[in-house]
């Protein structure tokens, strides 16, 4: 037991003082680690990078779909021009006296 508990000390010393690896002879294996260590940088650079253009595409998705109904708010509201314009048309080939209204309707009360 009295050996476990000094292996476990010299290995937390060695680490504090960082020489770990080099008890452990990894010292030769040095260009593993550090091509180890680039891959596992790159990795995660890149999925931060791929999580940021996906937040942009969802906002670019939801800006878009923002877009395409005030598409179709303002096409719906032509479509209402035109039709009145047409109707306004005929009643004036016809000679009629209706019109537009110039102002909002009034609120007729009952007694």
């Amino acid at each position: 037991m009295k050996k476990v508990r000094t292996a476990i000390k010299n290995i937390f010393k060695a680490l504090r003082n960082g020489e770990f690896l080099l008890r452990i002879r990894a010292d030769k294996y040095y260009l593993h680690i550090m091509y180890l260590f680039l891959l596992m940088w790159l990795s995660i650079l890149l999925s931060l990078r791929v999580d940021k253009t996906l937040a942009t595409a969802g906002r670019n998705k939801a800006a878009i779909e923002d877009l395409r109904i005030r598409h179709s708010q303002k096409e719906a509201e032509l479509v209402k021009l035109q039709s009145a314009s047409e109707i306004e048309r005929r009643l004036d080939r016809m000679g009629s006296n209706v019109a537009m209204p110039k102002e909002p309707a009034k609120i007729i009360k009952r007694k």
